[in-house]
């Protein structure tokens, strides 16, 4: 099978490897350039690549730069390695016959202990939990509100220690925005822990504010946030260790207010208890803080004792909304915004582009001249239809939005990947599923012009073509566009839950 061949197959990229058939065959590893990194077999192509379970995904995961693709070829099992040995011989990949690389891990313990120093200023230790194993009742209560994550197996028998960030500190000097920002940097995921943080709240679109856990050295270590008006019962702080990090606790005298006041839940964190008390989910959000004891000496034991890395620490982003520009007086976000739109106007009048059409003319006269302008969503987008690469969809196209000046602008070179209108017979939707939870993202044309503004433009197949097909007569056209300080790039299809 030579290499034209092999474009040809079904594909999946490397992000959505999730979703590969449950079939046997022999597998491509192939980046944005159609170079052949890695060939494999596989009995079960899916298992193969389950989760992080592939002995090669690291070294493909940090080519960061890179867009892989899993192209697969389906192979009975009696004829998988005399497949794939003859495939290797005749393409030579990048990684076969290269000695796997083993990511080290470090300990979960030295995790912590860099959360800590980084967040250490904006929190503090409200109390310790005894392991809830034997507390019958309150498995019951947390099985029967659906607060699964207290009581998952690996939790139950472990002593929990609760750490509150402190909102109000957190949020001094900035926005809210910058602040979700900082907290979700401290509890990214890290691939070269053998743990990492986890979010107990049920609701995705809501894990930055909920409670964040973390197994480490026999204990459980419980973040989340506390309401500004709880803040106010907390007298005192003792100054005390986790994991050799110096930290505050909250003193004795300030818990017992906490929990006569207050109640705990994975999603509000601390927060204080309504004047009514007849909810049943108060009554169980009230046992959750009362089960709690005070902190009083560092209880978890450093088995590597590691040395962390402070050399750069992570800073809480300033507020820069009321940054001005020197030249207009206004703010630097609404003068970029005023030089963008100039520019645009410009450019497309000097390509001789009408600006009335798609209404993008009433969009970019409105050009910001104070502090109370709003740019309006309405105007400045407008919806597209295309036809994914990645999922076949007979006569249903997948709707999605573009930014109207951009469009107007890159219109001839993408006219035929992507549709205005629909005819009568056909049809669009907002989402196109391919399981319960994981939907199509389409292809985009990434475009930056003049150094500086950006903007992502969906594009899809037409009459069954490859997207390297696509997006070879695409990049021909923009590279004979004639378009001043364009720079552009190409994202695949992906799949998200």
């Amino acid at each position: 099978m030579n290499a034209e061949d092999i474009l040809q197959l079904p594909h999946i990229g490397l992000k959505n490897r999730a979703i590969l058939p449950e079939l046997s065959g022999i597998y491509y590893v192939i980046d944005e350039k159609f170079i052949i990194w890695y060939i494999g077999k596989a009995k079960n192509l899916r298992t193969r690549w389950a989760g992080d379970s592939h002995h090669r995904l690291d070294q493909l995961q940090k080519q960061r730069k890179k867009l892989f693709t899993i192209y697969y070829e389906l192979v009975p099992e009696s004829l998988l390695d005399a497949t794939e040995q003859q495939r290797i011989e005749q393409h030579s990949p990048q990684l076969n016959g290269t000695q796997v690389k083993v990511k080290k891990l470090r300990p979960t313990e030295t995790l912590l202990r860099e959360t800590l120093a980084n967040l250490a200023p904006y929190s503090f230790v409200l109390g310790v939990e005894s392991a809830r194993k034997q507390d019958l009742k309150f498995i019951e209560d947390a099985l029967y509100w659906r607060d699964n994550s207290r009581v998952k197996k690996a939790i139950l028998p472990l002593t929990v220690i609760h750490i509150c960030i402190d909102v109000s500190e957190l949020s001094t000097g900035t926005n809210w925005n910058s602040a979700i920002r900082f907290i979700r940097k401290i509890f990214r995921k890290r691939s070269n822990y053998s743990k990492n943080w986890e979010s107990a709240s049920k609701y995705k679109n809501r894990a930055e504010y909920s409670v964040k856990v973390l197994l480490v050295n026999g204990f459980v270590i419980e973040v989340c946030g506390i309401r500004q008006e709880a803040l106010k019962y907390i007298q005192d702080y003792e100054l005390t260790q986790l994991a050799n990090v110096d930290i505050r606790a909250v003193d004795e005298a300030s818990l017992v207010i906490l929990k006569n006041k207050c109640l705990l839940n994975c999603e509000a964190g601390v927060f204080l208890a309504p004047d009514n008390q007849d909810h049943p989910y108060h009554e169980f959000c009230r046992k959750a803080i009362e089960r709690i004891y005070p902190y009083k000496q560092d209880l978890v034991k450093l088995l590597f004792n590691e040395e962390i890395d402070l050399s750069k620490p992570q800073v809480l982003p300033t507020d820069t909304r009321t940054l001005r520009d020197s030249s207009t007086g206004l703010l630097v976000r609404l003068a970029n915004l005023a030089d963008k739109k100039r520019y645009l106007i410009a450019l497309l009048t000097e390509r001789g582009l009408d600006l009335n059409r798609y209404r993008v003319d009433k969009y970019l006269e409105s050009i910001p001249e104070d502090d109370n302008y709003i740019d309006n969503i309405t105007d400045k987008r407008m919806t597209v239809f295309i036809k994914p690469f990645l999922w076949n969809l007979p006569e249903v196209y997948l709707a999605a939005t573009v930014d109207r000046v951009f469009w107007l602008l890159l219109e001839t070179y993408l006219s035929d990947f992507a549709k205005i209108k629909l005819n009568a017979e056909e049809r669009s939707t907002s989402k196109a599923y391919v399981s319960t939870r994981s939907f199509i993202v389409p292809a985009t044309l990434n475009v930056t012009l003049n150094g500086k503004w950006k903007s992502a433009i969906p594009f899809g197949s037409k009459d069954d073509m490859s997207y390297k097909a696509v997006v070879d007569i695409i990049t021909s056209r923009l590279q004979a566009s004639g378009i001043p300080k364009l720079k552009f790039s190409f994202t695949l299809d992906s799949i998200r839950s």
